[in-house]
């Protein structure tokens, strides 16, 4: 006959006979436990009081009508002098005390109170793999038939879980940068082709002075942005994969993160035209590819708008386009500069270098030319 549910909860010997004969099956008290949460239900007994009558139980005293009134009240994580508290988390790296801060608000308090700074924060996402490193803690969820498998800091054992492996990720990744005190100085965020920027990937917001991009598509890089604060972050760093994706890229020109950086470095597979130049009026340094198929026009307008950037410090370029022809000559050519005659010695690159007074300024723009190839030429841009 089955027992009914009340019987047993309310039945205390009952209980407590069944942890007796777990203990004379010696067991280990963890599967004890789980045996007897098995037989009588997982609400019977909470641990705590499991373990209490296991030990008692295990070390000869049999008494089923013990009574624990008599005995002093247990101590508890919260009963933990502040000063213990302290040093146990000061022996913990910050990776370590996000797990020891969420056993309850008092010992939350004292993790809080220690400052969490790092260096750099590299996550990198495929479509089968999230991997995260923290200066040089590193964390590792990798997909599986049934789930996915993790590697977490300073540990070599494997764990499997049945979610997903981007879930499991972003729940282990999420934690720390919530955290008060949290400093940052870069992030690097890697997007690999077939997969997506999740929400919570980043939490929001998160502020770095430095972040480094590499996407496939412009709304990958859009999203990645938009989870920085755009108070701190001055410099950025763009690389897209999908050279097709040149529509949307001015979306990246929209954003308060882009507004409000200093330094903005495109990988040289997005090819902007000369009239997007405006775009980079506000910074002090830039770094871009320059698209056009009539220099003799182009090259005065990329002078003319250069001349305008009060901020601007330095730039570079890399100008191309189909021409019959050298491109650092055609350049310099529309620059108005002096183009060297006579052979070069070999392996030597032509370079050519040219000054431009700024009007109503003290101030002038040095154009260094360098020849890269027949369709391309870089020009390095300092203002003097």
């Amino acid at each position: 006959m089955e027992l009914s549910s009340d019987f047993i909860y309310e039945n205390q010997h009952f209980l407590k006979s069944c942890i007796l004969y777990e203990v004379l099956q010696k067991k280990p008290i963890f599967n004890a436990y789980r045996n007897f949460c098995s037989t009588v239900g997982q609400d019977a007994m909470n641990y705590p009081d499991f373990e209490f009558w296991f030990y008692r139980f295990y070390h000869g005293n049999r008494d089923l009508d013990y009574d624990r009134s008599a005995d002093p009240e247990p101590k508890t994580l919260v009963d933990m002098p502040v000063v213990l508290m302290k040093k146990i988390s000061e022996y913990l790296d910050p990776v370590e005390r996000t797990f020891l801060r969420s056993m309850n608000h008092a010992i939350k308090d004292v993790c809080d109170s220690f400052p969490v700074d790092f260096e750099i924060m590299d996550i990198t996402v495929t479509n089968t793999s999230i991997h995260w490193q923290l200066d040089d803690k590193s964390f590792a969820c990798y997909k599986n038939d049934s789930g996915c498998k993790i590697y977490k800091p300073n540990s070599s054992k494997i764990k499997e879980s049945e979610k997903c492996y981007m879930e499991m990720g972003i729940e282990h990744l999420a934690p720390l940068p919530r955290m008060p005190n949290f400093q940052l100085n870069q992030v690097s965020l890697k997007l690999f082709d077939g997969t997506d920027y999740r929400n919570g990937l980043l939490p929001v917001p998160l502020s770095a002075k430095t972040m480094s991009i590499y996407g496939h598509n412009t709304n990958q890089i859009v999203q990645a942005l938009l989870a920085m604060n755009p108070g701190h972050l001055e410099s950025i760093c763009i690389q897209i994969t999908d050279s097709r994706d040149t529509e949307n890229y001015r979306m990246i020109f929209e954003t308060d993160q882009f507004k409000e950086a200093k330094r903005v470095d495109f990988h040289m597979c997005i090819a902007f035209n000369v009239t997007d130049l405006a775009n980079f009026s506000h910074l002090k340094s830039f770094k871009c590819c320059l698209t056009s198929e009539n220099a003799v026009e182009d090259v005065p307008r990329i002078r003319d708008i250069i001349s305008n950037f009060e901020e601007l410090e330095s730039c570079e370029m890399e100008f191309f386009g189909f021409f019959d022809g050298s491109w650092i000559r055609e350049f310099a050519r529309a620059l108005g500069a002096e183009i060297p005659f006579g052979p070069l010695a070999e392996g030597e690159p032509l370079s050519i270098t040219q000054q431009y007074q700024i009007p109503d300024s003290n101030e002038c723009l040095e154009f260094m030319l360098k020849g890269e190839d027949d369709f391309s030429c870089r020009v390095n841009v300092v203002q003097l």
